[in-house]
């Protein structure tokens, strides 16, 4: 009887330091990737802001940035959940939002122009934080077949990185954005703000006043508009999150 629980309690004990050594694995995976996911983000931001056109200012935007926060936040990402997340404002007409890894929002003036009203703003950066959230840029970067050349490239130390190929990367990383869960990310964006409905009835009406134009080319036409309009017109939210 004796020798009974003592295997039952060794059973125990294996299994408890099985589950700790699982629950350890699991956050320091979290914790690696995070820190991959910020290191492509800046990857990314370094070319493209190295790259843009010198008519073009980009600054960080601190009242924009600590909104950001607030909803990344309310998705659960307390203290930025280890992303250094910012908001960054290109003073360009041309309307668009570019996401990068590690929560890094790069907006344009045009866009910002759109949003009419707090709950408008409020939308474009709610959805972005719950792409963070669900760390969709991650995520598309490895779905393309991409992530082992960022790995490449990050592993390098800066001086030898090639800046071709991140030029290359950068490319196809803004040509494959389109294929985030934009339709969830719209939906559940709006479901954080402070009030839910009136934020998706602003959100169809600013989205819609975008056209599909063939010159300059517009990052709208590339992520099936009418589609998101429509899911956010089939859907009822709560008049106020409580």
């Amino acid at each position: 009887m004796k020798k009974i629980i003592l295997m039952l309690t060794l059973l125990m004990f294996c299994n408890a330091v099985y589950a700790d050594n699982m629950l350890v694995n699991y956050f320091k995976k979290w914790v690696d990737e995070t820190r991959i996911e910020n290191a492509i983000g800046k990857l990314l931001l370094d070319q493209f802001t190295n790259d843009l056109h010198s008519e073009f200012q980009i600054k960080e935007d601190d009242k924009l940035t600590q909104s950001f926060v607030n909803f990344l936040e309310k998705c659960g990402i307390k203290n930025n959940g280890g992303m250094n997340s910012k908001v960054f404002v290109i003073e360009s007409s041309i309307p668009d939002e570019i996401l990068l890894p590690g929560g890094i929002l790069i907006l344009t003036r045009g866009y910002l122009k759109f949003a009419a009203s707090e709950e408008q703003e409020d939308f474009i950066l709610a959805r972005n934080a719950f792409l963070v959230f669900q760390k969709q840029p991650l995520a598309v970067i490895k779905r393309e077949g991409i992530y082992p050349k960022f790995l490449d490239c990050i592993k390098q130390k800066e001086a030898k990185r090639s800046e071709e190929k991140v030029r290359e990367l950068l490319r196809t990383y803004l040509s494959i954005v389109g294929k985030m869960n934009h339709k969830k990310a719209d939906v559940q964006g709006a479901m954080i703000t402070k009030y839910p409905d009136k934020t998706r009835l602003g959100a169809i009406e600013m989205l819609g006043r975008f056209t599909v134009r063939v010159w300059p080319p517009s990052p709208f036409d590339t992520i099936d508009l009418p589609s998101r309009i429509d899911e956010l017109k089939k859907i009822k939210l709560p008049e106020q999150n409580l």
